[in-house]
């Protein structure tokens, strides 16, 4: 084979890797952090103040988590007429995988079932609203 054979060779390499990085570049699924990411940007001094307003508090909401569940206990302080709230397990590598459940405190704990939830990591995230005011915490959990 001649030089102009082989340079052809190798700019016909060269283009097909170009052509494969082109195409999996394309077919790659892109997570982001929310779909409505702009709108949580102009709310999120609500969110520090609602962060805020969860350190000032005596006693906050508390977790444990073991192999079956999860479970949130709550000061009964907390607990008002107008008291409710989300638990949101985040899930940073696939928002797929994300789960939403309502407050629901029966005796001053709430047991979520953790087979709902793949093995990983979590953020946990509680919102909640009582006495008129908003609260927020976040805490990272592992899900064995």
């Amino acid at each position: 084979m001649n030089f102009g054979g082989k340079i052809v060779i190798l700019y016909l390499s060269f283009v097909a890797l170009i052509l494969t990085l082109v195409f999996n570049c394309y077919s790659m699924d892109v997570d982001l952090v929310s779909t409505d990411y702009y709108a949580q940007e102009i709310n999120f001094q609500q969110k520090i103040n609602a962060t805020n307003n969860e350190k000032d508090l005596p006693s906050s909401i508390t977790h444990v988590v073991n192999d079956q569940s999860i479970i949130l206990s709550i000061d009964s302080a907390l607990l008002s007429k107008d008291f409710q709230g989300t638990v949101t397990f985040f899930r940073p590598s696939d928002s797929k995988k994300d789960v939403s459940l309502k407050m629901n405190f029966v005796n001053y704990k709430q047991v979520i079932d953790a087979k709902e939830l793949i093995h990983g990591a979590y953020k946990l995230q509680l919102s909640w609203t009582s006495n008129k005011k908003n609260y927020f915490k976040e805490d990272v959990i592992f899900i064995n």
